[in-house]
């Protein structure tokens, strides 16, 4: 395989796998920003996952980007490698005033989640959406981690966010795939459904932790072109669509507008193009 094919795969996984607010960018020279990006993009929208390749002898730098998530003072910049292992070298740790202690404390990180992912087909991908992204969402500044305040009675009063989710993908087909959401809606005390078929959709609704807990786990299989189109707070639950199982299987987008319009949230769905004259 031509290892840019290879390379590009992987910041295709990388990409999509973002959830809202989490920005990816090159940190490249302008033409060469460019000439990734067009090929970047150009992967999104072929048919049957054709890649155009620069011709052989082609002078092209190994892409460098920045994946940052929101409100975060750290950040990090990686490098797909062209060859061999993932190396610690590969993954730096970027701040905004940031101290010694916590510079080094995630650089511990990194080299620890690295040789988790070492002999991943994608090591890049798997580092950033199973093990530094998490991470990041839970940390807010401090040198130390924070601890609860308040009285017992105030802490226990404290009301769970309300989210939900939606993901999409190219097909969801896999039985072992099917089970395992379905399980984790169990065990997350989560509402939703799986639209079975081409294409697939995937919709979650609880507390928040939950929810965060769900989309990763989905996010650590292997997908076609799976893409996170939101995760946000609800005002309160939804009023639940059946009366049954609180997971379901549907085969119809007809069917998905019909759950999503018994919540209440049927804009949900159409203002991504999914079930109106817009294209999927």
């Amino acid at each position: 395989m031509y290892n840019v094919e290879h390379q590009l795969r992987e910041l295709q996984l990388i990409r999509c796998s973002l959830l809202p607010g989490e920005v990816f960018s090159f940190v490249l020279s302008p033409e060469d920003t460019a000439t990734w990006s067009s090929m970047l993009d150009a992967l999104d929208s072929g048919v049957n996952g054709e890649i155009e390749l620069p011709a052989k002898g082609t002078s092209l730098c190994s892409p460098r980007f920045a994946v940052r998530a929101p409100s975060s003072p750290v950040w990090f910049e990686a490098q797909v490698p062209e060859f061999g292992p993932i190396q610690c070298s590969n993954v730096l740790v970027r701040g905004e005033n940031i101290s010694r202690y916590q510079q080094e404390h995630w650089q511990s990180i990194v080299s620890q989640s690295i040789a988790e992912v070492r002999d991943s087909e994608f090591p890049i991908y798997e580092l950033f959406s199973l093990h530094l992204l998490p991470r990041l969402h839970e940390y807010d500044g401090d040198e130390h981690p924070p601890t609860s305040t308040g009285t017992p009675s105030e802490i226990h009063a404290h009301r769970p966010e309300n989210f939900h989710v939606l993901l999409t993908s190219h097909h969801l087909v896999s039985v072992t795939k099917r089970k395992l959401m379905k399980g984790w809606s169990s065990d997350l005390h989560l509402t939703g459904f799986a639209k079975v078929g081409y294409p697939g959709l995937i919709y979650a609704e609880g507390d928040k932790e939950n929810v965060e807990e769900f989309v990763r786990n989905v996010k650590a299989m292997n997908w076609l072109a799976l893409r996170v189109r939101f995760v946000e707070q609800v005002d309160a639950p939804a009023q639940t669509a059946n009366t049954g199982d609180e997971w379901v299987e549907v085969q119809k987008i007809s069917e998905v507008l019909e759950l999503m319009r018994k919540k209440g949230r049927e804009s949900c769905i159409t203002n991504h193009g999914i079930g109106s004259s817009s294209s999927f």
